[in-house]
């Protein structure tokens, strides 16, 4: 789990964001993002196509299948 001064808002929710990838379940995070989200690989010379809310979860929910742990840092 990540430890963040949760009286802000802004922290409060970045918080429930990074506990949501850190169980490796797309379920967990799919509640988190709005209808209409949109991810976007950077640097865009990387020509990496944006995902919708479904693709993102796809994409990224059958690499955190692979992966035992996923460890954030800040």
């Amino acid at each position: 789990m990540v430890e963040l001064d949760t009286s802000i808002p802004q922290l409060k929710a970045l918080k429930r964001v990074l506990d949501a990838y850190s169980t490796l379940n797309m379920n967990n995070v799919q509640p988190l993002l709005s209808e209409n989200y949109q991810y976007e690989a950077f640097p865009e010379s990387a020509d990496l196509p944006k995902l919708t809310k479904e693709g993102h979860r796809q994409t990224w929910g059958g690499i955190f299948s692979s992966l035992n742990k996923f460890e954030v840092r800040i």
